[in-house]
């Protein structure tokens, strides 16, 4: 070993700035990549949740769809006695057992041209089967349906008064 011999000093002053930089920017594409995964992992989570309400939302509405024209078909094929009923089906849509309520309330109506008519106005709620009743707070779909009748009872004209998503 030689004494008296100095070691050159470095001409650059910013010398292994580069892996400084190159450890920075791996960090900062590992944080992005991080916040994209979770991102779209709570896409993909929230794809399978929004697909379950509007598969439950759509057996409903088939539910009720079904519902109405049995209401219709039973409305026509008994005449002209107009007496209140409620009842109730259970209907397998979209694989999801819908329970399906309706009752309806007899009255008569005057048409345009004057003649009088019987009309139902039938109340429809759907909500899970759960082997009881539709309550309130389980309704999906609310909706009203009115079926005017002729003289003979046939059913002459349906009309959706309302149509409601609950939840």
């Amino acid at each position: 070993m030689r004494r008296g011999t100095e070691r050159p000093k470095p001409q650059h002053a910013d010398r292994g700035a580069a892996l400084l930089l190159a450890i920075g920017f791996v960090v900062m594409i590992g944080a992005i990549t991080a916040g994209l995964a979770g991102l779209v992992t709570s896409g993909v989570q929230n794809q399978i949740t929004l697909a379950a309400v509007r598969d439950r939302q759509y057996a409903a509405d088939g539910a009720i769809e079904t519902a109405v024209a049995a209401v219709r078909a039973a409305i026509s094929s008994a005449g002209t006695a107009c007496t209140s009923v409620a009842a109730s089906t259970v209907v397998h849509l979209n694989g999801v057992d819908v329970h399906v309520d309706w009752r309806d309330a007899c009255g008569v109506t005057r048409t345009a041209d004057g003649l009088v008519v019987a009309q139902r106005g039938v109340a429809f709620e759907s909500c899970l089967d759960t082997g009881a009743p539709c309550v309130a707070t389980n309704v999906i779909i609310r909706a009203l349906v009115d079926f005017d009748q002729d003289a003979s009872g046939a059913v002459t004209h349906t009309a959706v008064q309302s149509w409601s998503v609950v939840q």
